[in-house]
């Protein structure tokens, strides 16, 4: 975990563009992570938490920002505000408030709480970070309106798609039937309709943290040269 850390503040700390523009500038950089509470999440809490850790160690490591966390399933959840200072208490108290028992996965609600809990601001770059298995959420109608909603506020989403089952059982083998116009039923890849832009399918979980720090990087590195 240190070296993942290490690595990732090292490379923006090399980047020019960081050391020339980070100092002086007033920008505000807002982090969300928003951790699936759901039963088949049991099996991905330990890493989750572990990403968790780590987002916010690279964080007050490089003094970015803010990071956030909530919970959803049947229910949105802030674990840890937007503006609170990061601790060792902290970590252990969003530990103690997930449960992975929560019986669906909601993420229409999760949208709407992260662009009000994370409003729009000028010198603000706002990103949000979601973990969870992905499964169902295509059935949620409101789901896509409410990303476009999101994109519109300036909010940058990335899924992170847990995928561990792999063959015959991953996500990118499940088929949805489909009316077309002459009416007749085709069966169409539930990635096709899956309504985030920016998407991470992980299959080695135990990189889940890696690839979090690698994303958190990028983005970063995104708003700089802009």
């Amino acid at each position: 975990m240190r070296r993942v850390i290490a690595y990732l503040a090292s490379q923006l700390r090399k980047d020019k563009i960081w050391l020339r523009r980070v100092q002086p500038s007033q920008r505000q950089y807002r982090v969300m992570l928003a951790i699936d509470d759901s039963l088949s999440m049991g099996p991905c809490g330990p890493l989750a938490l572990q990403s968790m850790a780590l987002l916010a160690q690279a964080l007050s490591l490089l003094e970015a920002g803010e990071l956030g966390v909530v919970s959803f399933g049947e229910q949105v959840q802030v674990l840890h505000p937007l503006g609170q200072p990061w601790t060792r208490e902290s970590g252990a108290r969003v530990a103690g408030s997930l449960s992975f028992q929560q019986t669906r996965t909601r993420v229409a609600p999760l949208l709407r709480a992260a662009v009000d809990l994370s409003p729009p601001g000028p010198d603000t770059a706002r990103l949000l970070l979601i973990i969870s298995d992905g499964r169902g959420i295509c059935s949620e109608g409101d789901v896509a309106c409410a990303v476009r909603r999101a994109h519109s506020q300036g909010l940058l989403m990335v899924f992170v798609v847990l995928d561990s089952l792999g063959g015959k059982d991953s996500i990118l083998e499940i088929r949805q039937p489909e009316f077309e116009p002459s009416g007749q039923v085709r069966l169409r890849s539930y990635m096709e309709r899956f309504p985030f832009p920016f998407y991470v399918i992980l299959r080695d979980l135990a990189s889940m943290p890696l690839v979090l720090g690698e994303a958190l990087r990028q983005w970063l590195e995104l708003i700089l040269q802009a």
